[in-house]
């Protein structure tokens, strides 16, 4: 089958980065094995610490969303120099918001830990992981910005090869300090962290040798001025998203807390049923990078047509995509699930039988949730952030959080009583937020708004 121009442009720009988060995907997998062998208390650790870190995540992809959105606009335009502004303020915006998250995590992560409920040897574990991990974050933040940057110039080749180099040295590092090998130091658990601090530290030194050596799509010139304009602009695209990716943090707490009120056996089917999922939208994730830089460009380059047009055929490619992958989930759940099961578990038939359940009712979702993908990257790609915002606060309360409690615990309502029906009922209403998020952004993008926002 032939691809038509906009189809290669969707899939030069989507295949990088699938390959990246693929790539990312696979080091979670290595670090996860590598810190199990050591304890469970090491695995406990890290787990609890990266779950404080995750809720920092917003605040990178307030900067990014901006970023990607300004620059895409400029490289639209044929306006190079302010394309490369934009990097430039981007650039000082994240470093000066990392420094105060690392501080946060330093002096203030202890607290956090207990508030979640760790003490004792997990709490000074946790800790001692988490302070190695947020000493980064200003790092963390400018690579971050650096890549939302090349994406929205149609650059995802430059983030993926780096990516790639840095998962190559963190997973080498998490051998040599996680084990103490090779003459290091045996650090555990807080190797893992020191490993990626490492890995990301050395992004950043390829990256800005890349900018400043002028081989990219991208120059970094610094003229070590602070443009209050362009960083005003950044924050006003990005605070929207800082919005959204908090409440989508805070739902997916609650709906977490719903289902681990259903038992070990439910939350372990669901977190395996989580983990194969997140496999299987990978290629959602490469459409919503090509899509965003791409609705950017054509407007920035005043052809609103050909941004819809954009749209569209990445939500065929999509579509196509997602459907085999949720094909896969509907016909094959057992063969997947089988691998991450101890055979000799005494509740191996009953968790078995679950995450299958999970992975069916996932699985009839897989189209939507790719369409959810593409639109969302449509529309903060064009600058609209409050769209994805309002989607968010609404969609995920109404049809998720809201259904998941009533419909698997049960209620009653004068002479109507409903008995519940577990965790599936919690996985269903997760698939129908799905469905009901997509309508949302379909209705959305169909107003056509989005094509005259301005940035």
């Amino acid at each position: 089958m032939r691809l038509t121009e906009t189809q290669r442009r969707i899939w030069q720009l989507a295949w990088p980065a699938i390959i990246a988060n693929i790539s990312q995907t696979m080091l979670n997998l290595v670090d996860t094995l590598m810190v199990g062998h050591v304890s469970s208390l090491a695995i406990a650790a890290v787990g609890l610490g990266g779950q404080v870190s995750w809720f920092m995540f917003p605040i990178m992809m307030s900067v990014s969303v901006g970023t990607l959105a300004l620059v895409a606009r400029a490289v639209g335009a044929k306006e190079f120099k302010r394309a490369e502004l934009v990097l430039e303020q981007s650039l000082y915006l994240s470093f000066l918001l990392g420094v105060p998250v690392l501080l946060f995590g330093w002096f203030f992560g202890d607290d956090v830990l207990r508030i979640m409920g760790a003490k004792g040897e997990l709490l000074s574990l946790a800790y001692a992981y988490l302070k190695v991990v947020f000493l980064f974050y200003p790092v963390r933040f400018v690579v971050f910005t650096i890549n939302s940057a090349l994406r929205g110039a149609g650059d995802t080749k430059t983030p993926m090869k780096v990516g790639i180099l840095m998962n190559v040295l963190n997973a080498t590092f998490d051998y040599l300090l996680i084990y103490g090998k090779l003459g290091f130091p045996r650090l555990g658990a807080v190797g893992a962290a020191w490993a990626s601090g490492i890995g990301i530290t050395s992004a950043l030194v390829v990256l800005l040798i890349l900018l400043l050596s002028n081989r990219l799509v991208l120059r970094f010139e610094p003229s070590w001025r602070f443009r209050k304009d362009i960083v005003e602009k950044i924050v006003r695209i990005g605070v929207p998203t800082l919005v959204e990716r908090s409440l989508f943090s805070f739902y997916n707490f609650l709906y977490m807390s719903i289902v681990t009120r259903f038992g070990d056996v439910a939350l372990a089917a669901h977190q395996i049923g989580l983990r194969i999922e997140s496999i299987a939208y990978m290629p959602a994730f490469g459409f919503n990078v090509a899509t965003s830089a791409l609705v950017g460009q054509n407007l920035g380059a005043k052809k609103p047509e050909e941004a819809e047009r954009t749209v569209y055929e990445a939500l065929k490619m999509a579509g196509l995509f997602m459907g085999v992958m949720g094909a896969v989930l509907v016909l094959f759940p057992r063969y997947l699930v089988m691998p991450f099961l101890n055979p000799n578990d005494p509740n191996y038939s009953k968790v078995l039988r679950l995450a299958q359940i999970y992975l069916i009712i996932v699985g009839i979702s897989e189209v939507p949730l790719g369409w959810v993908f593409v639109l969302s990257g449509a529309l903060r790609g064009a600058g609209d952030t409050k769209s994805p915002m309002y989607v968010t606060a609404v969609s995920k309360l109404l049809f998720r959080i809201i259904p998941a409690y009533l419909l698997g615990f049960g209620f009653s309502i004068g002479p109507i009583t409903f008995g519940g029906l577990g965790v599936i009922a919690a996985w269903i209403a997760m698939s129908l937020e799905t469905f009901t998020s997509a309508g949302m952004y379909w209705w959305i993008f169909k107003r056509g708004k989005w094509k005259h926002v301005k940035v």
